[in-house]
């Protein structure tokens, strides 16, 4: 396929980058130009046009191959091909910044600051281009010392967390911990947390709180144990205390009410309405604002014909601007509405929000119909949140 032009123009200015760099190198060595010198001089001539020949037919695989015999990889002209290996992976073009960066690793007369560049360089063309295995064994050789040791062990980590290998994860984010500090500081209990899901799902709930433990002995007040404590409780038709469970990890985190609510209602199930009320009536706050946020946490959760919805209703009709003018346009003062004309329109809210993206990324704009503790754009933990207002336009938020 061909090349499209700012491909052409990268290699044809690598190009005269490497004649550059070739005639530098021979500056430096101080050698008198002898028959040999001038014989590679020719060489380096009839090699650059050649490589020109193919950059305008469009052929820069074959150009590329031509660069690389052009200039050997030695300690004057590396610096060349590091930019060359750099511009490629940036481009996305991965597999031809692999064959430069093999191209380095091959040479047995760099410096070792240069090898290590080179091992680290290919170590991240792997990773781009989801081959983890090399990419692994290159950065395990690296997370040993030398000066690439930190990045290599963060880079480590991305490829345990993509793999899902926790117990992996958790040995490297050690090792890490004791020489930098990590990107994501909550991370490690997230780790526990996954394993304790895992056991969880096998029956073995011994398991999952013990590596629920180990979450809170690395992160205190951690919600997501609560939850997960919760949903232990719940397993072991303990109703009680997996409410509870749900209360605190709302009081740890409020924007956790869309994933608590389902767990407290589940955790109901079988009592009577009453009940029920008079539970729900210890999350109802005088202050509207965390009023608006129950009624709408409680419609994402698909608990819009619960009475405590319907009375929390007009407050988030006056918090979200977009909603109230629609209402009030249709309907008149949202303040005024009767309880069926609540009960259809929290029914309406419901069938809309279960259609479109209801928790978006903090740090990169990413959206979901789901919840995820690790975004799967940017891979950051704790960065989802439920969007908190009706959003009639969610792709503009993204980036």
């Amino acid at each position: 396929m061909p090349a499209d032009p700012p491909s052409l123009l990268l290699i044809a200015a690598l190009f005269v980058a490497a004649a550059a760099g070739w005639l530098l190198a021979r500056y430096r060595s101080g050698a008198r130009p002898d028959a040999a010198s001038r014989q590679n001089s020719q060489q380096l001539s009839e090699d650059y046009f050649r490589g020109l020949g193919f950059l305008l037919d469009e052929e820069p695989d074959k150009a590329l191959e031509v660069f690389l015999r052009m200039v050997d990889v030695d300690n004057d002209t590396v610096e060349t091909h590091f930019a060359l290996g750099y511009l490629y992976r940036r481009r996305g073009e991965v597999e031809r910044a692999i064959r430069v960066h093999e191209s380095i690793m091959s040479r047995s007369s760099l410096r070792d600051e240069h090898r290590v560049h080179a091992m680290f360089a290919l170590g991240e063309d792997y990773f781009r281009a989801g081959l983890f295995d090399r990419a692994e064994r290159l950065f395990l050789q690296l997370a040993d010392g030398g000066g690439r040791h930190v990045a290599a062990l963060r880079y480590l980590l991305r490829i345990y967390e993509q793999q899902r290998d926790w117990e992996q994860a958790i040995a490297v984010h050690r090792r890490l911990v004791a020489v930098a500090s990590p990107e994501h500081p909550t991370a490690i209990a997230h780790y526990h947390c996954e394993i304790a899901e895992q056991l969880r799902a096998q029956g073995d709930f011994d398991g999952a709180r013990q590596q629920l433990h180990s979450a809170r002995d690395a992160q205190r007040n951690f919600p997501r144990g609560a939850l997960i404590r919760a949903d232990i409780a719940l397993d072991m038709n303990q109703p009680e205390l997996a409410a509870l469970l749900c209360q605190r990890a709302v009081e740890l985190h409020p924007k956790l009410l869309t994933l608590a609510l389902p767990r407290v209602m589940r955790a109901m199930r079988g009592t009577d309405a009453v009940e029920i009320e008079r539970r729900f009536r210890a999350w109802i706050r005088p202050d509207p604002v965390a009023r608006a946020e129950l009624a709408y946490a409680a419609i994402v959760a698909g608990l819009e014909q619960e009475p405590f919805v319907i009375e929390c209703l007009p407050d988030l009709l006056r918090e979200d601007p977009t909603l109230g003018e629609i209402v009030s346009a249709t309907s008149g003062d949202p303040a005024h509405l009767t309880a069926e004309q609540r009960a259809a329109l929290a029914t309406a809210l419901g069938r809309i929000l279960r259609r479109t993206q209801r928790y978006r990324c903090v740090d990169c704009g990413f959206a979901s119909a789901s919840h995820f503790w690790q975004c799967p754009g940017c891979r950051s933990w704790d960065a989802f949140a439920p969007v908190a207002l009706l959003d009639l336009t969610p792709g503009m938020h993204r980036r």
